[in-house]
C-alpha cells in the first residue's frame, strides 16, 4: 500500500495517496479507497498515469468535521480538489470516481472546467433531487454514530455487501475481500466521520429542475464517459443515459450483470475501460 501523504489547502489537511509519476495526471476523490481500485490501477503498469487520489475533507487523515451543519459538500469536495491541483501544480487533469466520488468532477464541470482533460463517472450520475435525507443505512450511521464506532458486530450489517446475482468466483473472492477491507476501515473510523451529513447538491450547478439541469449539460465541452452498472438502484440506466444523451459527444458504457459499486467489484476491468477511452477522445472532433 503507498503511504499516505498530507497537503494543506483552503485552511484544513487533504490526505492522499500518489502513484505514477509524469505529468498525465489524474485525480480522484473519496471518502475511501480499496487498495485495488481502479484509480489506483491506473498509476501502474501497464498503465502510465500519474494519479493523486486524495481523501476527502471529512475522512480518514484528512481534516475532520466536528458537527452536523448542512453545508453543500459537493461545492466543499470540489473546491478542495481545485485547490490541490493548484497546489501540486497542476494545470489539468483526467478524472475518475465511484459513486459519491463524482460529486467534486460534477461541480467542477460546472465551475472550472479547463481542469478536467477528460471524465470517467462510475457508478453515479448528476441527479436533481428535491432536499432528501441520506439512504436509511446511512442516516442511521449518522444519527447513531456512537453506536458504530468499534462496534464490528453493527458495522459487519453496513461494510461492503453486494448481492447482484453471479457465480463467477472471481466477482465471489473480490466481493470477500472489498468486504473485509471495507469492515477494516470501517472499524478505524471516528465518531464524527460516521456523524457527517454527506449531504449536497447534487447536480453541481444548483440546477432548481431536471430540465434546468440537462440545459446546463449541455455546456460540458470536455470528453465525458458515463460508466454505470444496468442493475444500479442509485443511477439507474434510464437516468445514466438521459444524462449522457444531454452532454455533447458523451459516451455510455453500461453492464448488465453489475450494480451500484460495480467499478469496485470489477477494478481492472474499470481501469482497462478509463484508459481506453482517454486515449481515444484525443483530438476528438464533436
Amino acid at each position: 500500500m503507498h503511504e499516505i501523504k498530507t497537503i494543506e489547502v483552503n485552511g484544513v489537511t487533504l490526505a492522499y495517496r500518489e502513484y505514477g509519476s509524469g505529468d498525465k495526471y489524474l485525480l480522484s476523490t473519496q471518502n475511501f479507497f480499496f487498495k485495488d481500485s481502479h484509480m489506483a490501477l491506473l498509476g501502474q503498469e501497464p498503465y502510465d498515469y500519474h494519479c493523486f487520489l486524495v481523501y476527502m475533507r471529512g475522512y480518514g487523515e484528512s481534516s475532520h468535521i466536528f458537527d452536523q451543519e448542512r453545508r453543500d459538500y459537493a461545492k466543499i469536495w470540489g473546491e478542495d480538489l481545485m485547490a490541490f491541483a493548484e497546489a501540486m501544480g497542476i494545470k489539468s487533469f483526467y478524472y475518475t470516481g465511484i459513486s459519491h466520488g463524482n460529486w467534486a468532477p460534477w461541480y467542477i464541470a460546472f465551475h472550472k472546467p479547463e481542469l478536467i482533460r477528460a471524465y470517467v463517472c462510475c457508478d453515479g450520475i448528476t441527479q436533481y433531487h428535491e432536499q432528501r435525507d441520506l439512504p436509511a443505512p446511512l442516516a442511521k450511521m449518522r444519527d447513531q454514530a456512537e453506536q458504530f464506532v468499534g462496534n464490528e458486530e453493527q458495522l459487519r450489517k453496513t461494510a461492503w455487501i453486494e448481492t447482484w446475482p453471479t457465480e463467477n468466483p472471481q466477482r465471489l473472492a473480490r466481493r470477500k475481500a472489498n468486504f473485509e477491507e471495507h469492515l477494516d476501515i470501517l472499524m478505524h473510523r471516528k465518531k464524527e466521520e460516521f456523524a457527517l451529513p454527506m449531504l449536497g447538491d447534487m447536480t453541481g450547478c444548483n440546477a432548481k429542475s431536471q430540465e434546468e439541469l440537462l440545459e446546463r449539460l449541455h455546456e460540458i465541452n470536455f470528453p465525458v464517459m458515463i460508466w454505470e452498472g444496468g442493475l444500479d438502484p442509485l443511477a439507474t440506466p434510464e437516468a445514466a443515459l438521459e444524462v449522457a444523451k444531454a452532454i455533447p459527444g458523451a459516451q455510455y458504457l453500461m453492464y448488465q450483470h453489475l450494480g451500484h459499486g460495480g467499478a469496485d467489484e470489477m477494478p481492472e476491468l474499470t481501469a482497462r475501460d478509463c484508459d481506453r477511452f482517454f486515449k481515444d477522445v484525443e483530438g476528438r472532433i464533436l
